[in-house]
């Protein structure tokens, strides 16, 4: 056999190697990718469970007040908790945007019930929630620390190139737009809506000054 033959043969073989190689480590590096997602989702599922307690209790001393409010709320929290059941990253970081942007409604209608606030079933939500918060940023780093891994191997050449066989796709990272804030239902939100109020009065004492100085001036000129 000649020399170029048996070198080719030989070629292909290693090729061959590096392709079942390189194929069943992209496998177990997408099977470490949802395995961090379903350690996410377990915690996630408990925190979608303690949002729902925590709005409806605010919701009955709401008594139909912003009834659209807490619909919209539990809609989105529905849609999050589907979403990361089947492993839908973008689909949770979109839910979670959403309720991003209610969850603060919700704590001015709980603040303005101080009986609501300081019950213990109410503190134990909260407690759990934040408990929730801290385990999901966790194993949030490690589930962004394994899609990125994924994400550069699947274009790194000559992987790539069996990434494309396989028909492998990027993989989203988890934003984690409420769980960053351990704080769900801020203490400050009542303080924020203070300041807006001051800051009506300020302007409403600045034009009556004004007002006060333009008649002072009237005078004078007369």
């Amino acid at each position: 056999m000649e020399p170029i033959l048996i070198g080719a043969i030989v070629a292909f073989i290693l090729i061959v190697l590096w392709f079942f190689a390189t194929y069943n480590r992209l496998i177990v590096m997408e099977q470490e990718v949802e395995n961090a997602w379903s350690n996410i989702d377990v915690v996630l599922q408990e925190r979608y469970d303690s949002l729902g307690n925590m709005a409806r209790a605010a919701e009955d001393f709401a008594k139909g007040v912003e009834k659209d409010l807490f619909e919209q709320f539990a809609k989105a929290r529905m849609a999050a908790a589907t979403a990361s059941q089947n492993g839908n990253v973008a689909g949770v970081n979109a839910a979670e945007g959403m309720m991003a942007s209610i969850l603060p409604r919700i704590s001015l209608v709980a603040e303005d019930h101080p009986d609501l606030t300081a019950s213990p079933l109410y503190a134990n939500v909260q407690e759990e929630i934040d408990e929730q918060n801290e385990r999901i940023a966790d194993r949030r780093e490690l589930y962004n620390a394994k899609v990125r891994n994924w994400n550069v191997i699947i274009r790194q050449i000559p992987s790539n190139f069996v990434a494309m066989i396989m028909g492998a796709e990027s993989k989203d990272y988890f934003e984690a737009t409420n769980t960053e804030n351990p704080e769900l239902f801020a203490p400050s939100a009542r303080e924020l809506r203070q300041e807006d109020e001051l800051d009506e009065i300020k302007h409403d004492i600045e034009i009556m000054e004004a007002e006060k100085r333009l008649e002072e001036l009237k005078r004078g000129s007369n």
